[in-house]
Protein backbone atom coordinates (compact mmCIF):
# COMPACT_ATOMS: atom_id res chain seq x y z
CA UNK A 1 0.00 0.00 0.00
CA UNK A 2 2.81 2.37 0.74
CA UNK A 3 3.66 2.15 -2.81
CA UNK A 4 0.78 2.72 -4.20
CA UNK A 5 1.13 6.17 -2.11
CA UNK A 6 4.66 6.83 -2.92
CA UNK A 7 3.44 6.20 -6.71
CA UNK A 8 0.58 8.88 -6.64
CA UNK A 9 3.31 11.39 -4.51
CA UNK A 10 5.47 10.68 -7.79
CA UNK A 11 2.24 11.34 -10.20
CA UNK A 12 1.92 14.24 -8.49
CA UNK A 13 5.52 15.37 -8.22
CA UNK A 14 5.49 15.33 -12.46
CA UNK A 15 3.55 18.25 -12.33
CA UNK A 16 -0.20 16.68 -12.11
CA UNK A 17 -1.41 19.27 -9.33
CA UNK A 18 -0.49 21.81 -11.43
CA UNK A 19 2.19 25.02 -11.88
CA UNK A 20 3.17 26.83 -8.52
CA UNK A 21 1.68 30.06 -8.33
CA UNK A 22 4.45 31.46 -6.22
CA UNK A 23 6.24 34.59 -7.90
CA UNK A 24 9.16 33.17 -9.98
CA UNK A 25 11.57 35.63 -11.94
CA UNK A 26 12.97 34.35 -15.26
CA UNK A 27 16.62 34.17 -13.55
CA UNK A 28 15.92 31.83 -10.99
CA UNK A 29 13.32 29.00 -12.92
CA UNK A 30 16.17 26.96 -13.23
CA UNK A 31 17.60 27.39 -9.54
CA UNK A 32 13.97 26.37 -8.34
CA UNK A 33 13.46 23.65 -10.93
CA UNK A 34 16.45 21.64 -10.08
CA UNK A 35 16.40 22.04 -5.86
CA UNK A 36 17.44 18.30 -5.32
CA UNK A 37 15.37 17.74 -2.16
CA UNK A 38 11.86 16.43 -2.15
CA UNK A 39 9.32 17.20 0.40
CA UNK A 40 6.26 15.21 -0.41
CA UNK A 41 3.08 15.34 1.97
CA UNK A 42 -0.39 13.65 1.68
CA UNK A 43 -3.33 15.23 3.90
CA UNK A 44 -6.26 13.09 4.59
CA UNK A 45 -9.36 15.18 6.07
CA UNK A 46 -11.30 14.32 8.95
CA UNK A 47 -14.83 13.46 7.57
CA UNK A 48 -16.00 16.38 10.09
CA UNK A 49 -13.48 18.80 8.61
CA UNK A 50 -15.44 21.61 6.94
CA UNK A 51 -16.64 21.55 3.77
CA UNK A 52 -13.96 24.45 2.18
CA UNK A 53 -11.27 23.10 3.94
CA UNK A 54 -9.55 21.57 0.91
CA UNK A 55 -9.47 24.78 -0.38
CA UNK A 56 -8.43 26.98 2.23
CA UNK A 57 -5.46 24.49 3.09
CA UNK A 58 -4.50 24.80 -0.68
CA UNK A 59 -4.59 28.91 -0.76
CA UNK A 60 -2.75 28.73 2.46
CA UNK A 61 0.24 26.50 0.62
CA UNK A 62 0.28 29.32 -1.79
CA UNK A 63 0.04 32.27 0.22
CA UNK A 64 1.73 30.92 3.47
CA UNK A 65 4.13 27.66 2.31
CA UNK A 66 5.97 29.08 -1.16
CA UNK A 67 6.95 32.61 -0.21
CA UNK A 68 9.40 30.85 3.00
CA UNK A 69 12.73 31.91 1.99
CA UNK A 70 14.02 28.03 1.70
CA UNK A 71 10.97 26.61 -0.42
CA UNK A 72 12.57 26.62 -4.62
CA UNK A 73 9.17 25.26 -5.50
CA UNK A 74 6.01 24.22 -4.76
CA UNK A 75 2.79 22.35 -6.11
CA UNK A 76 -0.16 21.68 -4.19
CA UNK A 77 -3.92 20.17 -5.04
CA UNK A 78 -6.89 17.67 -4.87
CA UNK A 79 -6.11 14.29 -6.44
CA UNK A 80 -6.57 14.68 -10.71
CA UNK A 81 -10.12 13.58 -11.58
CA UNK A 82 -7.84 11.59 -14.21
CA UNK A 83 -5.61 9.51 -12.84
CA UNK A 84 -3.01 6.11 -13.77
CA UNK A 85 -5.64 3.68 -14.09
CA UNK A 86 -5.69 0.45 -11.54
CA UNK A 87 -2.67 2.14 -9.32
CA UNK A 88 -3.35 5.63 -8.51
CA UNK A 89 -4.27 6.18 -5.31
CA UNK A 90 -7.06 8.94 -5.10
CA UNK A 91 -8.59 8.47 -1.59
CA UNK A 92 -6.31 11.44 0.03
CA UNK A 93 -7.36 14.84 -0.10
CA UNK A 94 -5.05 17.36 -0.59
CA UNK A 95 -0.58 16.55 -1.90
CA UNK A 96 1.85 19.27 -1.54
CA UNK A 97 5.26 18.59 -3.02
CA UNK A 98 7.68 21.06 -1.91
CA UNK A 99 11.08 21.49 -3.64
CA UNK A 100 14.42 23.11 -1.50
CA UNK A 101 17.96 23.05 -1.44
CA UNK A 102 18.93 20.34 1.20
CA UNK A 103 18.26 19.24 4.32
CA UNK A 104 18.94 22.38 6.04
CA UNK A 105 16.68 23.88 3.35
CA UNK A 106 13.88 21.72 5.09
CA UNK A 107 14.52 22.69 8.52
CA UNK A 108 14.47 26.49 7.28
CA UNK A 109 10.79 25.57 6.29
CA UNK A 110 9.28 23.41 8.73
CA UNK A 111 10.85 26.04 11.57
CA UNK A 112 9.86 29.02 9.73
CA UNK A 113 6.62 31.13 11.70
CA UNK A 114 4.35 30.24 8.37
CA UNK A 115 4.81 26.53 8.18
CA UNK A 116 4.10 26.66 12.14
CA UNK A 117 1.13 28.95 11.29
CA UNK A 118 -0.32 26.66 8.93
CA UNK A 119 0.06 23.87 11.02
CA UNK A 120 -1.85 24.95 13.59
CA UNK A 121 -4.55 26.19 11.30
CA UNK A 122 -4.95 23.32 9.52
CA UNK A 123 -4.03 19.87 11.90
CA UNK A 124 -6.96 20.14 13.98
CA UNK A 125 -8.65 19.19 10.39
CA UNK A 126 -6.54 16.80 9.67
CA UNK A 127 -6.81 13.15 10.21
CA UNK A 128 -3.71 11.53 8.67
CA UNK A 129 -0.43 12.42 7.43
CA UNK A 130 2.06 11.06 4.87
CA UNK A 131 5.04 12.85 4.25
CA UNK A 132 7.83 11.43 2.16
CA UNK A 133 11.72 13.07 1.94
CA UNK A 134 13.52 12.48 -0.85
CA UNK A 135 16.54 13.32 -2.71
CA UNK A 136 16.84 13.39 -6.40
CA UNK A 137 18.82 11.09 -8.01
CA UNK A 138 22.15 12.76 -10.00
CA UNK A 139 21.25 12.54 -13.78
Amino acid sequence: MRTLFFGAVLALAIGIAGPSRAPVNAADKTDKASAPYVHAVVFYLKKDAPKDEVKEIVKDCEELLAKIPSVRSLKVGPPAEKATPKVAVTDYSVGLLVLVDDFDGLTKYLDHPDHLKFVDKHLKHVDKVLVYDFVQANK
